[in-house]
């Protein structure tokens, strides 16, 4: 039976690091998730922009002058 003191020191301790090693990794997936959700954030408000600036591009696309039918003269005609 004098093996039996070294084994539960030897458990405990393996114990011990396997907490150690549990509790980093809840670290590492909180701020995993944390670093997701700041992403997706990211990520919406780039798409809500990129819409706007398609709208703006597209509104650029329109022709701003008017075919000569539809031209007012100038003041001096």
């Amino acid at each position: 039976m004098s093996e039996q003191p070294g084994l539960v020191v030897a458990l405990q301790e393996r114990v011990a690091e396997l907490e150690f090693k549990l509790s980093y990794q809840e670290s590492t997936l909180d701020a995993l998730e944390k670093t997701a959700a700041y992403q997706q954030q990211s990520i919406q408000s780039l798409e809500r922009k990129l819409s706007l600036l398609g709208e703006y591009l597209k509104s650029l696309r329109e022709d701003p002058i008017k075919p000569l039918s539809e031209e007012t003269p100038p003041p001096h005609y």
